[in-house]
C-alpha cells in the first residue's frame, strides 16, 4: 500500500543553478545533501509540503536539449509530461516567472474550478502552475484545506531537518 508521494528527483545540467530557480521563483527552503552512488550529492527542497531533489546527471547520462515545447508537455519524451505546484495566486507567480525571463506557454487558461499555466523550468522540466477557484459553498472551507497543506508542510520540514541531522 503507498502512505505517500516520497519525493520528485531531477538531474540537472547545473544543480546549483536549478536549486536557485526553485528557491528564487517558489520560495523552495534547501533542507540539505545526502551523498548518492555518484560520489555526488542528491539536494533536498522542500516545495509545497513535498520534496524535490536535484543532483547532477550520473556519469553514464548526458544532459541533452529538450525537445520542443507542446501542451503541458515536450513533443518528444519518456512518459512525464509534466508536474503541478498549486499557487493561490497564479497571476502574481506568472508575473514573477515572466520577469526572471521563464519560459511561460501561454497566457493563463482554464474556466470553473481550475486556472492553470505552463512554463519550462531549467533542465527541460515542464510545471503547471494551478490555482483552485472555488465556489462560493466550498470557499468557507479554504482555510481548513490551507491549515491542512500548511501542517504536511510543517510536518514534512521537520522531519527532513531531523533526518538531515542523524
Amino acid at each position: 500500500m503507498i502512505t505517500a508521494l516520497d519525493h520528485i528527483h531531477l538531474y540537472a545540467a547545473d544543480p546549483e543553478r536549478t536549486l536557485r530557480f526553485y528557491e528564487d521563483c517558489f520560495g523552495a527552503e534547501r533542507l540539505g545533501a545526502l551523498g548518492n552512488d555518484h560520489g555526488d550529492h542528491n539536494h533536498f527542497l522542500l516545495l509545497g509540503g513535498q520534496l524535490l531533489v536535484v543532483s547532477a546527471f550520473p556519469p553514464d547520462i548526458e544532459p541533452a536539449d529538450p525537445p520542443e515545447v507542446g501542451d503541458g508537455a515536450r513533443r518528444a519524451g519518456f512518459g512525464v509530461a509534466h508536474f503541478g505546484l498549486q499557487t493561490a495566486d497564479l497571476a502574481g507567480v506568472v508575473a514573477k516567472l515572466e520577469r526572471a525571463g521563464v519560459d511561460v506557454h501561454s497566457a493563463p487558461r482554464g474556466e470553473g474550478a481550475i486556472r492553470y499555466v505552463y512554463f519550462s523550468a531549467p533542465d527541460g522540466v515542464v510545471i503547471e502552475l494551478v490555482q483552485l477557484v472555488l465556489p462560493p459553498k466550498l470557499e468557507k472551507l479554504r482555510p481548513l484545506f490551507d491549515a491542512y497543506n500548511r501542517a504536511v508542510h510543517v510536518t514534512k520540514r521537520a522531519f527532513a531537518k531531523q533526518l538531515f541531522r542523524a
